[in-house]
């Protein structure tokens, strides 16, 4: 629809003043001389605002600062409809006056009375009219170039477009690419966000368990026995040493009963090999276990060492981000001061009313349009300043949120404080079990026992028939005891092969692991390419199908983190520009654009009253009837002029 007439009568500063439409118009004045006067009028004649979306501002013209009573309020607008035909809208405030008891009239209250087309009408007719006109969000968002990106909310513009151009499904997106064909077997159902946090999760324990294998491989070697001998060596001398033995043990023999015992020395010789190979026995389980406990208690002092020093770092970053935090909030409490005290400042008249030239009083109107001048230029000024402190305040709250994001990541401290309990109670039982481990008592092992004691028997038998080879019978001794401490020797020698091949075995699991646990990561990690790639195919066709909507103005509607998450948002920009870094007339020029997707998006238009229109030197083609409104201090009366 287009305005066609508009008529105000005593409207905010206006008393008498008609325009008449034929197009698109131009208005200029000073400032202060009415020109958004025109603006609130078509609003509030709509839907009772002003076009900053006020109910309760000043309708009433003022005199020397005062209401003027008694008088109506009246804002008659005349529109051509798009479908045909011409409707015309009144709108009159005025005041209600009473006599009670036949008194003095005394001024009651206020009343609003509804027009349509000369018909008087109830406020609920009435709106519903203007509703089947234009709805009054779609109106404010159609009629206002600044209101889309600068009064509208992000969640809202996002969600608007998003009606306009329509969504974009994963399955969708998945077909546009060949290359992402693998997501759907990848995904087996879920949303690529649900099975981002999936390969996350996943990543997360299997790096944990990858950092933990080579501490683990490297405990293992530590355990592992050196040796110096080869091992066919050690068996061959372990053989000759036993062969050694056998001989001294049967010269002793028969120097002890000569060839009528040999039976009874056979049979001593045989207890006795077994004797030994008991000893051995006990002796290597005994050591077998001490070596698994140590390593055992090695391996959780590592872990240990690696959650205390955990702890330390993360104390570390909670204190330094409470400090930044706590000198974050101190600016933020000396910027709400000092908006505070910005909110406070109340505009001051200091004005010459008198005449420069010849001393007399300024007229009324004059000094009111100097006053109206210098309040204006006063609640700019004061506009920015809080707009600045606001902007200042956001971005410190924000670096506040972005501390606690990045901390809230961190594994709690009493989590880990916890596990160091867990792995002190683990570490204390160790030692308990290690202080248990004693050397065997070989007299104590019921085989060894019978052993000694068939030993002993043999040995009492074998001493009755002794005759008196004592010095020769000493000196084998000695040979026998020097020999049994070197087959005892190389056999812990070569028991330390047995030793060493667990730990190779142990060490190639650990490997074979690592490898497996390496492969399911390449695995995740070519999964999290693709849903990388998926994220950035997403944003691209979302945004191409958007912005093919729209001439000028382009839209961002999603940022990518550093973590290849993706964060929704809905950021208008012109040229790469962003709409906050734009200059005015980039501003309007992009407004203008988005309105006219918006008509043709909701099939209806409505006047487009360009604020600030000076600032622009040239102006996109527009679907819509244009009323520019300029500041031109040479006009201190509105002037009309059509395009």
């Amino acid at each position: 629809m287009k305005l066609t007439k508009l008529e105000l009568l005593n409207f905010k500063g206006l008393k008498a003043f008609t325009i008449h439409f034929n197009g698109d118009v131009i208005i200029r004045g000073d400032n202060a001389t009415g020109k958004t006067t025109v603006f609130d009028s078509v609003c509030w004649l709509l839907f009772g605002k002003d076009s900053l979306d006020r109910a309760d501002f000043e309708i009433k013209t003022l005199d020397r600062g005062e209401p003027i009573h008694k008088v109506n309020h009246e804002v008659t607008g005349t529109f051509t409809l798009d479908e045909g035909g011409t409707v015309e809208l009144k709108r009159v405030y005025r005041e209600k006056y009473s006599s009670p008891r036949g008194g003095e009239v005394t001024m009651t209250g206020h009343t609003t009375d509804y027009f349509v087309d000369g018909v008087p009408k109830k406020e609920k007719e009435y709106k519903e009219i203007v509703n089947s006109l234009v709805d009054e969000n779609i109106f404010k968002l159609i009629t206002n170039p600044l209101y889309f990106n600068e009064t509208y909310s992000w969640q809202n513009r996002r969600k608007l477009l998003l009606e306009m151009c329509g969504d974009i499904s994963d399955e969708d997106v998945i077909a546009e690419y060949s290359e992402l064909k693998a997501l759907t077997d990848i995904l087996s159902g879920h949303s690529v966000d649900d099975h981002r946090k999936v390969v996350a999760a996943k990543k997360t324990a299997i790096n944990k368990e990858l950092d933990m294998i080579p501490v683990r491989i490297d405990e293992a070697l530590r355990g592992k026995p050196t040796i110096d001998t080869p091992r066919d060596v050690l068996i061959q001398e372990i053989s000759l040493a036993t062969t050694t033995l056998e001989t001294l043990e049967e010269d002793k023999a028969l120097l002890v009963n000569g060839h009528a015992v040999v039976d009874t020395r056979a049979e001593l010789k045989d207890v006795q090999r077994r004797l030994m190979a008991r000893e051995s026995e006990l002796q290597m389980e005994y050591k077998k276990q001490s070596a698994l406990k140590s390593n055992e208690y090695d391996m959780v002092v590592s872990e240990l060492n690696n959650l205390s020093s955990k702890v330390e770092s993360t104390k570390h970053r909670l204190d330094t981000s409470n400090r930044d935090i706590q000198r974050i909030e101190s600016v933020i409490d000396e910027l709400m001061h000092q908006r505070q005290q910005v909110n406070e400042d109340a505009f001051v008249m200091d004005i010459d009313e008198a005449c420069p030239t010849c001393g007399q009083k300024l007229p009324a109107e004059q000094i009111q349009a100097a006053r109206e001048k210098a309040e204006t230029k006063f609640n700019l000024r004061k506009s920015k300043q809080l707009e600045e402190l606001n902007q200042s305040i956001e971005l410190k709250q924000q670096d506040i949120e972005n501390i606690k994001k990045r901390d809230a990541g961190l594994e709690p401290v009493e989590t880990l404080e916890a596990l160091i309990k867990a792995k002190e109670l683990v570490k204390q039982t160790i030692t308990d079990e290690i202080g248990q481990l004693t050397a065997p008592v070989l007299d104590d092992d019921s085989i060894y026992a019978d052993l000694k004691a068939e030993e002993f028997m043999l040995q009492m038998k074998l001493d009755e028939s002794n005759t008196d080879h004592s010095e020769e019978i000493a000196d084998i001794d000695k040979r026998i005891a020097t020999t049994k401490e070197h087959r005892f020797n190389l056999e812990t020698e070569l028991n330390k092969y047995e030793e060493a091949k667990r730990i190779d075995t142990r060490v190639a699991e650990l490997e074979s692991q690592q490898a497996e646990l390496a492969a399911e990561k390449s695995k995740l990690d070519e999964a999290s390419y693709l849903m990388d790639e998926f994220v950035k195919a997403k944003v691209n066709m979302l945004e191409d199908v958007i912005n093919s909507r729209f001439k000028l103005a382009r839209f961002k509607m999603f940022n990518v983190m550093l973590n290849g998450n993706v964060e929704e948002c809905c950021e208008t920009t012109y040229k790469g520009v962003p709409y906050r870094s734009m200059n005015n007339a980039a501003r309007i020029n992009v407004g203008l654009d988005i309105i006219n997707a918006l008509t043709s998006y909701f099939k209806v238009n409505a006047p487009v009253f360009i604020d600030n229109a000076e600032a622009v030197t040239e102006f996109v083609p527009v679907n819509s009837q244009t009323i520019k409104l300029i500041v031109d201090e040479s006009e201190p009366q509105l002037v009309v002029k059509e395009v």
